[in-house]
């Protein structure tokens, strides 16, 4: 029943079951001659197999319904010929037995189908493929090649698949493979699961041909090189992502660093320090911890995890506003690494559960269900407030007097007193700091765009605000709602200009602008709220004139699932937040941004007809406790391992990474961590008289490793040079044997390691990974 229902959505979409198509072999021989009548004989050949389709679909419901009748008269003879407990039962018994079965056959039948679905959705021109140009802003006086035009306009995101065995980076894949392999309590199911993966991945091998699936994938892969080899030619220009709107810049080199040594010239805002001040910023901060685990305010566990000895200097980049005249940059500082990232995430998630707001806008789905519901008072219009660069104008010092206003709601999620608590906050916010191509800078007003506390400060600093204004006020404000620094209210038109003043004047670094509505519409967040004129107020889905409509690309080496829910929560986006127009109306918007995603017209057909996707998966109950791992993709293998993996961990959700993106090609405008200050990598030393080379991993940062190197070769040195035979110097020569594989060969071979060659070879943000990656290492050196 499953497969033909599923059978005549395909029809619609042009998807025909191979069993018809192949069956039609006579006709090749004519096709392939060269004559006027080859589309006609295509034509005639898809309306006969359309027809065949129709005919067997029909059949199977004339069936269907036989069997239904069958199985009516059999349970009615059954029911009258044996007690009702026993027929009860044994009804009860086999429903189960056919909805299992059901769900089965449902499975595998969809999986058949969106197969057959994605075979048949790729079958158009790869030469032909359209250029969404609004996705790219070239604001370089050089033309870019057309095959660069189209893979910046995927954006970063956007995957390719693996063309050769050696690409496929196997060592990542066996890492995160044990890594969800940890999950599995028992000795002999793990080593059942691990050997079963092994002949997963060992066929995946065998299988593998070094070539594209499609010509689509060998037209992306030759502009995928042509791009590269243009970045490489031109390296004059950055590629960078656009502040907002979804776009990919190119702009020249020398104008972003301008623009940056400009904006970090302020000297109201930044301050140039003279040295790194990481290895400060990160003792205060154990100091910190160590303080609230002695005074008892926070478990080991917690302690642990807020510490820090690898701590990395953060690092400041710039997006380019391309909506705005010059193109300015917005200042992101990347904080995670940073001495006090973890500290301020648990000190944010403190304020955090402390905000109690009236204001605050969950988000677009639930504002939108409200705003519905509203009905403004007479002589009323939709206004909308906007901060002019909130975090980086928030004086420090009005911080605290609001954390002690709001301490009575605080104190409820946290032990720590108020002293300790807003000296660590004082801490937090005094630790902006960041480099920029070798500099260093101290931010010294207003909060870094990038850290985790600066959201939550905002937010408690719009609160304060927004409580000023309206006990200010000497009328009634029937609409006030805001997100993050987007506000929306209901004034009279006469009252909006005195309004935006009270705001201006809660402080004098806290300035707004102001939008009106404009013939009863107001865009606000991604909808446009329109008033009625019996002042209900209704939305639309709405995007902003820079936004380039960039969704996952339809082209994209990502599974289909993944693209599938993609599309249906943009289609739930805009149908919901459409209430004033037409479904006919939403839906052209919809079909306008898949085709802009190179989605085929018969899946946007089907997609548009079917309506929205709903999940058919049970929630887990609140008994199973969900672990959530990620695995590296690699198509067709991840997902057999995936299947592997699902009987032995039910519990176990996989989130798939993906490392072969159009990500590399963009310039990295962060300033590049030296080798010797990284952590979580595999190293290779060479020996300075052999071939031979030392592989190792470390979790601390290479400096101190390296250091910990030369501090034993020194010591086996001093050793060699005193010339003893004394059992006391035999044994400490023994003593250094032992630790290290680099020492051993030192000892046996007498020779020496280059301690100043030390290469990184691999790298990995979980520990528990290296162990795995360093043994191919290994044997490969």
């Amino acid at each position: 029943m499953v497969g033909f229902v599923l059978v005549a959505i395909g029809r619609k979409s042009g998807v025909t079951p191979s069993h018809i198509t192949n069956s039609f072999k006579c006709i090749f021989p004519l096709l392939e001659q060269n004559s006027p009548f080859v589309p006609r004989l295509q034509k005639c050949i898809k309306k006969f197999q359309r027809s065949l389709l129709n005919i067997e679909i029909r059949q199977t419901y004339h069936s269907i319904q036989q069997f239904r009748n069958i199985r009516r008269n059999l349970k009615e003879s059954i029911s009258a010929a044996v007690p009702p407990s026993i027929a009860e039962n044994f009804f009860s018994y086999q429903d189960n037995f056919f909805d299992t079965n059901v769900a089965s056959t449902t499975t595998v039948t969809k999986r058949k189908f969106e197969r057959l679905l994605t075979t048949t959705a790729q079958h158009c021109n790869p030469k032909n493929i359209a250029v969404n140009r609004k996705a790219v802003h070239n604001a370089t006086s050089k033309s870019l090649p057309p095959e660069a035009e189209i893979i910046l306009s995927f954006g970063p995101k956007f995957a390719l698949p693996y063309r050769s065995l050696n690409e496929i980076p196997f060592n990542h894949v066996i890492a995160d493979l044990e890594n969800v392999l940890e999950s599995v309590t028992d000795k002999h199911d793990k080593e059942r699961t691990r050997c079963t993966s092994v002949n997963v991945i060992q066929n995946f091998i065998h299988r593998f041909k070094d070539n594209e699936p499609n010509m689509q994938y060998r037209h992306l892969t030759h502009a995928y090189k042509v791009t590269e080899r243009f970045i490489k030619t031109n390296s004059d220009i950055v590629i960078v992502e656009s502040d907002k709107g979804k776009q990919t810049v190119v702009m020249y080199e020398k104008e972003y660093d301008t623009k940056m040594r400009e904006m970090l010239a302020d000297e109201n805002t930044y301050l140039v320090t003279n040295r790194n001040p990481t290895t400060g910023y990160q003792q205060k901060n154990n100091n910190f911890v160590s303080r609230l685990r002695n005074l008892e305010l926070i478990d080991a566990k917690t302690a642990f995890q807020l510490k820090t000895n690898t701590a990395q200097c953060p690092r400041i980049y710039g997006l380019p506003k391309v909506h705005k005249p010059n193109m300015p940059l917005r200042p992101v500082v990347s904080n995670i690494g940073a001495p006090t990232y973890m500290l301020s995430k648990y000190v944010g998630r403190i304020l955090q559960s402390s905000i109690n707001s009236n204001y605050n806008i969950r988000d677009s789905f639930s504002f939108c269900t409200f705003i519905n519901s509203v009905c403004l008072p007479e002589n009323h219009i939709l206004v909308s407030f906007d901060v002019i660069s909130l975090f980086t104008c928030i004086p420090r010092d009005m911080i605290p007097g609001i954390i002690i206003e709001r301490w009575e709601e605080i104190k409820k999620h946290t032990q720590i007193n108020l002293d300790l608590f807003l000296e660590i906050v004082n801490f937090c916010l005094e630790c902006s700091y960041f480099s920029y191509r070798g500099n260093y800078y101290k931010q010294i007003f207003g909060t870094a765009m990038g850290s985790p506390l600066s959201p939550i400060i905002a937010d408690l600093v719009m609160e304060s605000l927004l409580d000023n204004v309206v006990s200010r006020l000497n009328f009634p404000i029937p609409l006030i709602k805001k997100y993050v620094d987007d506000l929306v209210l209901a004034l009279p038109p006469d009252k909006v200009v005195e309004v935006m003043n009270v705001f201006n004047s809660f402080n004098e670094n806290i300035q707004f602008t102001y939008e009106m509505e404009e013939n009863g519409r107001l865009p606000f967040l991604d909808m446009v709220l329109v008033r009625q004129q019996d002042q209900t107020i209704r939305t639309e889905w709405y995007s902003k004139p820079m936004s380039s409509g960039r969704l996952l690309d339809f082209l994209s080496a990502h599974p289909l699932h993944l693209k599938m829910n993609t599309v249906n929560n943009f289609m739930r986006r805009v149908r919901e937040f459409t209430t004033n127009l037409s479904n006919e109306a939403a839906d052209n918007t919809i079909d306008v941004i898949l085709k802009l995603n190179h989605y085929p017209a018969p899946l946007r057909h089907r997609l548009l007809n079917r309506g929205i996707a709903r999940r058919t998966n049970t929630p887990p109950s609140d008994e199973t406790q969900v672990v959530y791992k990620s695995m590296l993709f690699v198509n067709d293998l991840t997902q057999r391992l995936s299947k592997s993996l699902k009987a032995a961990l039910p519990n176990v959700v996989l989130a798939a990474r993906y490392e072969k993106t159009t990500k590399r090609l963009y310039t990295n405008t962060k300033d590049v961590i030296p080798p010797e200050m990284r952590n979580n990598v595999i190293y290779r030393i060479p020996c300075n008289d052999c071939a031979a080379s030392y592989v190792g991993l470390t979790t601390t940062q290479l400096k101190k490793r390296i250091s910990g190197h030369r501090s034993t070769i020194n010591q086996l040195e001093e050793l060699v040079i005193s010339n003893s035979d004394s059992p006391t110097t035999k044994f400490e020569i023994e003593r250094l044997r032992e630790k290290t594989a680099l020492l051993q060969h030192s000892i046996d071979e007498q020779h020496r390691f280059n301690l100043e060659k030390t290469q990184i070879l691999d790298q990995h943000r979980r520990q528990t990974a290296l162990p795995i990656l360093e043994v191919p290492h290994i044997f490969t050196t």
